[in-house]
């Protein structure tokens, strides 16, 4: 038995006597900011010089695209509806263009056309795994988690090498209330060689939470010392860095392969953790950057300092055939590995590269 390792409740309290502890009354929340960027006004002139190049163009998907999209900001919304259908009349098997016309529904408010006008990507091509997970990130937004995890599995097994794919069945599987089987999913992703360690580690950090779940299960049931010495060593053996209580952890992934989408964490001393400076002064840390779609990026800051930490997302770039928009979610998690443990989904909207939105704020006293 570690004694050194165990959290005991006290009427409510734990306190936690692992290495790093936090202190007592240290008080985290979470304020919700915005959910999606503000569009950029487009303006007659360019609408007309947009209309008369897919004129000139019918092939030009970027100017499709950019159609479709400021006709959708100017608040023509059923012209945009028009272009996009003649859009994807031209180039039918091109999932941008056909999302594009489940996005004017949305814009609409129709959510029953939207979600058919969605589906069909996977109807055109069944066997396209990119299709599959573009998707995915449209019905997890509208809180169709099922559905998403019907589409992941469908997506893993025409691109089985496809570690990410793993990596989000298990975190849908968790949210859907299955912990057992989103830790055997995490695991795999550990134990699987091909997996690239932008990858591995989050998984590493999830099934560690997990892990950790049901340690404070059986350490508040009591359970033998047995039981809390196999989880222990399960834990120790991931090998996290940052431990499993932390303060803060913050965890970013979006819907688009060949993408790139970037976590930025403000801290209260200033400092901007992102990929060029990963490591803050405070021990706060930045794992990875991913530039090539999904993610996973995490962070994590195991003793946050008062005052506020802001969290934002950018997306920095895409290829040409990609999705000019990005969606995704950003997973915040308070007082990681402890009874007071709490985590929010908050997804969140990007129209173009570039754009910086300020996703969320966390205040620490």
């Amino acid at each position: 038995m570690r004694q050194h390792s165990r959290a005991v409740l006290v009427t409510g309290i734990t306190v936690a006597l692992a290495a790093g502890a936090r202190a007592e009354g240290r008080s985290l929340s979470l304020t919700r900011v915005a959910a999606e960027a503000e569009r950029v006004p487009v303006d007659k002139g360019m609408l007309a010089e947009l209309e008369q190049k897919v004129q000139q163009a019918p092939k030009d998907r970027a100017a499709r695209q950019a159609l479709v999209r400021g006709l959708v900001t100017a608040g023509r919304l059923d012209d945009a509806l028009t272009a996009a259908r003649d859009w994807r009349a031209h180039d039918a098997y091109n999932l941008v263009a056909v999302r594009s016309v489940g996005d004017v529904y949305a814009e609409m408010g129709d959510r029953e056309r939207a979600r058919r006008a969605y589906s069909s990507v996977v109807e055109l091509l069944p066997n396209d795994a990119r299709a599959q997970r573009a998707l995915v990130g449209v019905l997890k937004q509208s809180g169709d988690l099922a559905a998403a995890y019907e589409r992941l599995t469908a997506a893993s097994i025409l691109a089985p090498s496809d570690q990410r794919l793993v990596f989000e069945r298990a975190d849908t599987a968790e949210r859907l209330g299955r912990p057992d089987e989103a830790a055997s999913l995490f695991r795999s992703v550990v134990d699987a060689a091909e997996a690239p360690e932008s990858v591995r580690y989050p998984a590493r950090q999830r099934l560690a939470q997990l892990l950790g779940q049901q340690r404070r299960r059986a350490l508040i049931a009591d359970d033998d010392d047995t039981a809390d010495d196999a989880l222990f060593e399960q834990i120790e053996a991931l090998g996290l860095s940052g431990g499993t209580v932390n303060d803060i952890k913050v965890y970013l992934t979006w819907d688009t392969d060949r993408s790139d989408v970037d976590l930025w964490v403000l801290n209260p001393a200033g400092e901007k953790i992102f990929y060029s400076h990963k490591l803050g002064k405070g021990g706060d840390a930045l794992f990875d950057d991913v530039t090539t779609g999904y993610g996973p990026e995490s962070y994590s800051a195991r003793q946050a300092a008062p005052g506020k930490y802001l969290v934002s997302v950018n997306y920095y770039g895409t290829s040409r055939d990609a999705f000019a928009e990005a969606r995704g979610e950003v997973t915040i998690v308070l007082h990681e590995g402890t009874a007071q443990e709490e985590r929010q989904v908050l997804p969140y909207r990007l129209h173009q590269t570039g754009e910086t939105l300020l996703v969320a704020a966390i205040e620490v006293q």
